[in-house]
């Protein structure tokens, strides 16, 4: 078992290095071209690898329950990022995707509940973080959910918003690779840095970026019109 964790810690490594190096390409890549379909492929299941080799290294401890959760999280902005551009004719979702949405959800509740937890035994660090990345995922999911039941209306209103899945697509790929980030710094976090600042400015600069993205081809999409 010993020598399957150990094994199971290589491909992290090597997927989370991966999944680095090689998520800017689909970004700057033209949208729908062969370098952007073929790097966000290798981008994805960089991200499947890292996913599947945390939950294989999950044990009952704050570190490890925090970035199991994270785990969760970083794949299904990846998973539904790549869902939606398949779904972008038709958005009916399938079973997997109310699956991952259910699955993402009760673990977004367990992140907060052992932010309660870790609130109780002082670890502050870990009671902000599980807080912060468990509303974030019930917010991501439960979205998913309204618009699977048509609580959420997201057709395209014309001069008013680009299309739903584009948009979408950005944010949750968007969202995946800041947290290949956030999981690079944390890993090299230089001592002088505070930790709560490596975890959370990633995610605060990137969302910077994803929003002014979207906007970008918000407004390219209106000049269409």
């Amino acid at each position: 078992m010993e020598i399957v964790l150990k094994m199971a810690l290589y491909v992290h490594i090597v997927a989370g290095f991966t999944a680095l190096t090689t998520g800017l390409v689909p970004m700057f890549a033209k949208k729908g071209g062969k370098a952007h379909v073929f790097w966000g492929n290798v981008f994805y299941w960089a991200m499947f690898l890292v996913a599947l080799t945390a939950l294989m290294r999950f044990k009952m401890e704050f570190r490890l329950i925090f970035l199991t959760g994270i785990a969760v999280f970083s794949f299904y902005n990846t998973f539904t990022g790549a869902r939606l551009i398949r779904m972008k004719k038709n958005l009916q979702p399938e079973f997997v995707d109310w699956f991952g949405a259910i699955l993402t959800i009760v673990s977004a509740f367990a992140m907060m509940a052992f932010g309660v937890l870790a609130y109780q035994k002082g670890v502050a660090f870990y009671a902000i973080l599980f807080t912060i990345f468990g509303v974030f995922s019930l917010l991501m999911a439960t979205e998913d959910l309204r618009v699977f039941l048509g609580k959420k209306v997201v057709n395209n209103t014309g001069a008013v918003q680009a299309r739903y899945w584009f948009q979408n697509h950005i944010s949750r790929m968007g969202g995946a690779y800041i947290a290949t980030v956030t999981a690079f710094l944390v890993v090299n976090n230089p001592p002088y840095i505070p930790g709560l600042v490596v975890w959370i400015a990633p995610g605060v600069i990137g969302g910077i970026i994803i929003g002014r993205t979207r906007r970008y081809y918000m407004e390219k999409a209106k000049s269409r019109l």
